[in-house]
């Protein structure tokens, strides 16, 4: 039996630090048919030099946004299925081999994706192991909204499921893109299958300004969610987020520092986020009076 290409899209900007080992990971998949598109918004430092030693198509997008160069790489994909990466992902070999065999043989029209944080490059990262090993648990909720099938990291695709949808929403560029894209699979009549294999994220915070500074940029971007999805509006709430009452119970088992770090990120995640929002009401509040 023939097997199905995949595509794998990694929508790069300034990548340099970990897309040689994200490249390297791909190559080194079990699955033998696959080809991979690197889809750059505009880099300056040695991203594409890499993706071309690496052997990875590469398509200047001509615009950083991480919707709008995911949607070119997915146009410009051959693949039955569409599995899109981040650049700081290190995949297991087995990963696209599991995916495809539980929508060859299983029935699926896609597979749920997760990553677990390197909990090696800090103790941030620990601590947000414990919050992310107790999220993807639930599969069925995005964010603080309860669906009643598993979409949450459906990121391995057959490309018609993308094509049915629409793909993802280019009026929302950083903050919220998954969610929208999930909301959207949750209303459709696709189903996507869980699978055991888990991607590792290298790109953790090193230190709680990391934390702060993301957080503040992901809600400066947080309004472009929030106008596009006003039904959902309130999906970045922490309210209705059960999952982290079993991550502060892990934590509190297991190690009291992780206990207190996760208050602490938690903290510093919801309060430069909101921060951020304000800041965005803010400055285009006063564009608007100028």
């Amino acid at each position: 039996m023939e097997k199905p290409l995949v595509s794998i899209v990694v929508p790069v900007l300034n990548s340099e630090k970990t897309l040689k080992k994200c490249l390297k990971s791909v190559m080194n998949q079990n699955y033998g048919n696959i080809e991979v598109t690197v889809v750059d918004g505009g880099s300056h430092d040695k991203t594409v030099e890499i993706s071309e030693d690496m052997g990875a198509k590469v398509i200047d997008a001509n615009v950083a946004s991480m919707t709008k160069q995911t949607n070119v790489g997915i146009s410009n994909s051959r693949g039955k299925y569409i599995y899109r990466i981040d650049s700081d992902v290190i995949l297991p070999q087995d990963i696209v081999g599991e995916c495809v065999e539980k929508c060859e043989f299983e029935g699926y029209d896609g597979a749920c994706v997760f990553w677990l944080p390197d909990e090696s490059i800090s103790f941030w990262a620990k601590v947000r192991r414990i919050e992310k090993e107790s999220y993807v648990e639930n599969p069925n909720c995005v964010g603080s909204i309860k669906y009643d099938k598993n979409v949450l990291g459906a990121r391995f695709l057959r490309k018609d499921v993308l094509d049915t949808v629409g793909g993802f929403d280019e009026d929302i560029s950083t903050a919220g893109e998954d969610y929208a894209l999930y909301n959207k699979l949750a209303e459709s009549d696709f189903h996507f299958a869980l699978i055991k294999s888990r991607e590792k994220h290298l790109g953790e915070p090193k230190r709680i300004k990391d934390i702060i500074r993301k957080n503040f940029r992901y809600g400066t971007a947080l309004m472009q969610f929030l106008e596009n999805q006003k039904e959902k509006k309130n999906q970045f709430s922490p309210a209705g987020r059960t999952y982290l009452i079993k991550a502060f119970e892990t934590a509190f088992k297991d190690n009291l520092a992780l206990f207190f770090g996760l208050m602490v990120y938690l903290f510093a995640v919801y309060t430069s986020t909101a921060t951020g929002v304000v800041y965005y009401k803010f400055t285009t509040k006063t564009k608007n009076v100028a």
